[in-house]
């Protein structure tokens, strides 16, 4: 688990980062339908809708049997999956709709719903009351062995527009087929370097290892379209103007990655998921801005990977590095460039000599992660650089320093790309 120090807790959430968000663009998150209409504006998917009423009148006007197929019935200003139902299915030749726990429910069952959610049953924030009735999002197939009922979300958090850390919610038949951790579904925390998830949360309470019902492992699950959906939940934080948030979001099966709410305040409990304090993260994204949508796609990986080994396929046993090892620099011709590189955990990020970068052509401005404060230099540029070490093929974000011109060791390797081996020792 994380250090203490490193947790965000719910106070320093609202000071320190929430109340940086403009109350213009908090108004996305307190309303679904805003949110929604606006990112449609802006080229970003969403549910197809198929009403927003807010008055008796507007919803007397709408006929449930218009729709084809499923759909789902939630409040503009919910939380916590409270007054949502999910319909798949309409009983052929009635006006009876059947929702993913085989309830029945009537057109009067459905309008008695929607008449609460009207009258504020669920709202919150003190915002407008209204219903919206848009598509259900069927699952992806790549998920449907992990989802016994429901749908899945991924859930992305974004600071500055970069993305920070993210988890899958899956539905239980005790969160009554919806993706909410305070109902009960299933968290799994997600490697922003692969997609694949790594530890999960029953609720918001109990450390699991595998699914309960089924006794699948809940880690190393891919998450389909992963950089799709990082790309999403980047141009959403874009749009919006929100500089700390979290981004839910369905995975159409066809339509690949599509926003389902935003949120200016999101619930803390992805740091459970994944085992990792949000506020470390945060603190190391100070002073960088992205360029565009990849470049902070780019930065999120690079900085937030689960190990040094995130992005390799690897097996057998764990690797042992001695203090001094070579490795091959691979440039944009894929030539490779040999050279030796020290095991430095004494510092935090790896890091490449400057006249080395220069001459391998790694220092374009246009192509820069970030600049970075370095002491005794002032701000420096940080690169990726992709590199092979014993076996394997890494990409790993490196400080161009000077200070290693003169250095025997034109490459070190920093803890972040470290985690994972064992060094020190003679082989």
């Amino acid at each position: 688990m994380a250090k203490l120090s490193h947790i965000l807790g719910m106070n320093a959430r609202n000071q320190l980062y929430a109340s940086l968000n403009s109350s213009r663009a908090k108004r996305y998150g307190f309303s679904k339908y805003v949110a929604k209409n606006f990112l449609q504006k802006h080229g970003v998917g969403v549910a197809k809708l198929y009403a927003m009423v807010s008055t008796q009148e507007e919803f007397r006007a709408f006929d449930f049997s218009s729709i084809e197929g499923g759909f789902a019935v939630k409040p503009s200003n919910g939380s916590a999956g409270k007054g949502v139902i999910v319909i798949k299915s309409r009983k052929r030749g009635e006006d009876v709709w059947v929702d993913i726990e085989d309830r029945e429910w009537t057109e009067e069952d459905l309008r008695l719903h929607v008449s609460d959610i009207l009258a504020g049953q669920y709202s919150t924030w003190n915002t407008t009351r209204s219903a919206i009735i848009e598509e259900r999002i069927p699952v992806h197939p790549d998920l449907a062995p992990y989802v016994p009922i429901g749908t899945p979300d991924v859930r992305v958090i974004l600071f500055n527009n970069i993305p920070v850390m993210a988890m899958t919610r899956l539905p239980t038949h005790a969160s009554g087929g919806r993706a909410n951790l305070d109902q009960g579904a299933i968290g799994l925390g997600i490697d922003m370097g692969t997609g694949k998830t790594l530890f999960g949360v029953s609720g918001k309470k109990e450390m699991i290892t595998y699914f309960p019902d089924t006794q699948i492992p809940v880690s190393d699950i891919q998450i389909p379209t992963w950089i799709k959906t990082l790309r999403t939940a980047t141009r959403t934080a874009n749009a919006t103007g929100l500089r700390y948030m979290g981004v839910d979001i369905f995975l159409h099966p066809e339509r690949g990655p599509l926003v389902a709410e935003v949120n200016a305040y999101p619930g803390l409990s992805i740091q459970l998921c994944n085992q990792a304090g949000l506020r470390k993260r945060l603190e190391r994204l100070e002073g960088i801005t992205a360029r565009n949508v990849n470049h902070a796609v780019k930065i999120g990986q690079s900085l937030f990977a689960e190990s040094f080994s995130s992005f390799v396929e690897s097996e057998g046993d764990i690797q042992i590095l001695s203090h001094v090892e070579e490795v091959a620099l691979i440039d944009d011709d894929d030539r490779h460039h040999d050279t030796k590189a020290l095991m430095n955990t004494g510092r935090e990020m790896s890091a490449i000599a400057y006249d080395l970068a220069m001459e391998l052509n790694l220092v374009d401005p246009n192509d820069l992660l970030w600049m970075q404060q370095v002491a005794g230099e002032g701000k420096a540029a940080v690169v990726e650089v992709r590199y092979k070490l014993q076996d394997s093929v890494y990409r790993s974000p490196m400080i161009v320093t000077k200070k290693l011109n003169d250095s025997p060791y034109k490459i070190q390797l920093g803890r972040n790309d470290l985690e994972g081996f064992f060094v020190g020792v003679n082989r």
